[in-house]
């Protein structure tokens, strides 16, 4: 019985991540101005790391125009609500009300890497502890570096691998 529950739950598995949905081709133009949004994160991302309010700020607003730039129009429409709460993210504002808006980012970088191919560098991780998602390039960083909780700044797990 236990031999034949293995079997089944392997069988799932593998057919699940068979069936795994296949991120969307974009044209080389928009995988280029994606991923120089992308880049601009990651600054983004090590001010929230190392939580420098100024920096963030700055990188902030940083991505948000790196992000108006982006032509693809189903991609841009899907960041629309992360460029505006990028806006909210001030160096006067408290670490968590810039984490909260930072986080409603990354979901939505995240949903946008998920969904369309701009190659094998950035990831998805998450923090078990904060319940917060960030983005990651993976190729850069190959440890976690947790935005969210300088107390455990290596705490999380990469939750996709392209």
């Amino acid at each position: 019985m236990k031999n034949i529950l293995i079997m089944l739950i392997s069988t799932l598995v593998l057919t699940s991540t068979a069936f795994a949905k296949e991120r969307k081709k974009i044209s080389p133009e928009h995988v280029s101005e994606v991923t120089k949004a992308l880049e601009v994160n990651e600054k983004l991302h090590m001010a929230f790391f190392k939580y420098d309010g100024s920096e963030v700020e700055k990188f902030s607003k940083e991505l948000e125009s790196s992000l108006g730039s982006i032509s693809n129009t189903e991609v841009s429409k899907l960041l629309t609500f992360a460029k505006n709460k990028l806006k909210e993210i001030q160096s006067s504002k408290s670490k968590e009300e810039n984490y909260q808006s930072y986080h409603i980012v990354s979901m939505a970088l995240i949903h946008v890497v998920n969904t369309y191919d701009i190659g094998g560098d950035y990831n998805a991780y998450s923090c078990p502890m904060v319940k917060k998602k960030w983005l990651q390039n993976s190729s850069k960083l190959a440890k976690v570096h947790n935005p969210y909780a300088a107390m455990m700044p290596h705490c999380g797990s990469q939750d996709t691998k392209f």
